[in-house]
C-alpha cells in the first residue's frame, strides 16, 4: 500500500511526537506499507520511516494552496492527513486525523482561544472532514464535539487513542527543584490557565502550614513570570519556573519526586501529560474536563475549571497527605495497538 502522508501543517511539539511514534509503529506492524511523508521547511519531524520530502512552501497560505491544488495530484493508494487539514477536492482515498479541540463545540465560549481559530481555519477543517473517507479522532470527547459540529461525519469517525509514553530507564535530577513540591507542566497559552494553578496553590499555602513549593515547567515570558510572582505574593520564594524540560530523563525525575501534577486547562483534545505523570506514581489534580475524566478516570481529583478556591481546598486537604511515587497507574493503550487500529482504517479506505 502506497501512502502519502501530509505532514505540512506540523511544526513541533505534541503533534510531531504523535506522528513520529505513530509512523514508526505503523512501519513495524505493516511491513508492506510504503510511506512517503511531505513536510514543510520549518518542521522538526526528524527521522521517519519511509521516504520524506520537503515541500518548498514559504507560508501558511502557501501550504494551504499546495494542499488544495498539488496534493490531490499525488499518486498513491491512500492520502493520510494527520493534522486536522487536508484537500477539499480530488478523488484519492483520504484518511484525516483530528487532534485540535479548538475548532469545535468545547471551544466556542473560550475567548482566550479565539485568535487561534480564525473562521477560515474552522471552515477548512469542516470541509476536510466532509471530503475524507475516514476521520480518526484522538479522544471520544473530541469525536463527540466534531460530530456535533459536522453531523454528516459521524458515520466515518473512529477513535484511536495515543499509546502510553515510554521513559528512559534511569532518571536524572534537575537543579533548583525543592524537596517538597507540586508541579504543573503546561505551555503559556491562555487556555492552560497557569495563573489559576498559582492562585490556587498560594491560597492553599494560606490554609495550612505546609511548605510545599510549586514548580512550573513550560515556556513563560518575563511578564508572565512577574505576574505569577505577584499572584503568589508572600509565597513567591517557593515558586520555581524551570522553563521547558527537553530531556525525558529529567522530566521523568520531576514527576517521580512531585506530590502531584496540577493542570487547570479549559480545553484539551487528548491529555497525555496526566498519563505520563501517573505512569511514575505522581498524583493528579485536574480541571474537570470530559477528556480529563476520559483519560484519567478515578486516578485524579477533579476541580471545576477556573475555580481556584476549589483547587486550594484540594491541595490543602487531599494532596497534603500524598507522597511522591505512591499513585502509580498505567494507560492500557500501546503504540503497537494504535498502529494496528490505524492500519485497519487504512485498509478499509484503500480497498474501496
Amino acid at each position: 500500500m502506497r501512502v502519502v502522508v501530509n505532514a505540512l501543517p506540523l511544526r513541533h511539539g505534541g503533534g510531531v511526537t504523535y506522528l513520529q511514534q505513530q509512523l514508526t509503529e505503523l512501519a513495524q506492524v505493516a511491513p508492506d506499507i510504503s510511506l512517503h511523508t511531505l513536510m514543510a521547511p520549518w518542521s522538526k519531524l526528524g527521522d521517519l520511516p519511509g521516504a520524506t520530502e520537503t515541500v518548498r512552501v514559504r507560508s501558511v497560505a502557501g501550504r494551504f494552496f499546495f494542499e488544495q491544488t498539488r496534493l490531490p495530484l499525488r499518486q498513491a493508494d491512500l492520502l493520510y492527513c494527520p493534522a486536522n487539514f487536508g484537500p477539499m477536492t480530488g478523488r484519492s482515498p483520504v484518511v484525516l486525523t483530528i487532534q485540535n479541540a479548538n475548532y469545535y463545540r468545547s471551544a466556542k465560549t473560550l475567548a482566550e482561544t479565539r485568535p487561534s481559530r480564525p473562521p477560515w481555519k474552522v471552515a477548512a477543517n469542516r470541509m476536510a472532514m466532509r471530503r475524507a473517507h475516514a476521520v480518526v479522532a484522538v479522544s471520544r470527547s473530541l469525536a463527540d464535539d466534531a460530530a456535533q459540529a459536522a453531523p454528516g461525519v459521524r458515520g466515518k469517525l473512529t477513535v484511536i487513542y495515543s499509546g502510553a509514553p515510554t521513559w528512559p530507564v534511569a532518571s536524572t535530577p534537575v537543579d533548583g527543584v525543592p524537596d517538597d513540591y507540586i508541579v504543573s507542566v503546561a505551555s503559556a497559552a491562555p487556555h492552560k490557565r497557569v495563573e489559576d494553578v498559582v492562585r490556587g496553590w498560594a491560597a492553599a499555602r494560606g490554609h495550612n502550614s505546609t511548605r510545599t513549593a510549586l514548580v512550573l515547567v513550560g515556556g513563560h515570558t518575563d511578564e508572565q513570570v512577574a505576574r505569577h510572582r505577584a499572584i503568589a505574593g508572600p509565597h513567591a520564594a517557593d515558586l520555581v519556573h524551570l522553563g521547558w524540560i527537553g530531556r525525558r530523563d529529567q522530566l521523568k525525575w520531576i514527576y517521580q519526586h512531585a506530590r502531584a501534577l496540577v493542570l487547570m486547562s479549559t480545553l484539551e483534545s487528548f491529555s497525555l501529560t496526566p498519563i505520563e505523570a501517573g505512569s511514575v506514581g505522581c498524583g493528579l489534580v485536574l480541571s474537570d474536563l470530559p477528556v480529563h475524566r476520559e483519560v484519567a478516570g478515578d486516578h485524579a481529583v477533579y476541580v471545576p475549571c477556573g475555580d481556584s478556591a476549589a483547587l486550594a481546598r484540594a491541595l490543602a486537604s487531599e494532596v497534603a497527605s500524598w507522597t511522591p511515587g505512591s499513585r502509580r497507574w498505567q494507560w492500557d493503550q500501546t503504540w503497537r495497538r494504535h498502529a494496528e487500529q490505524l492500519y485497519r482504517v487504512f485498509e478499509s479506505v484503500a480497498g474501496r
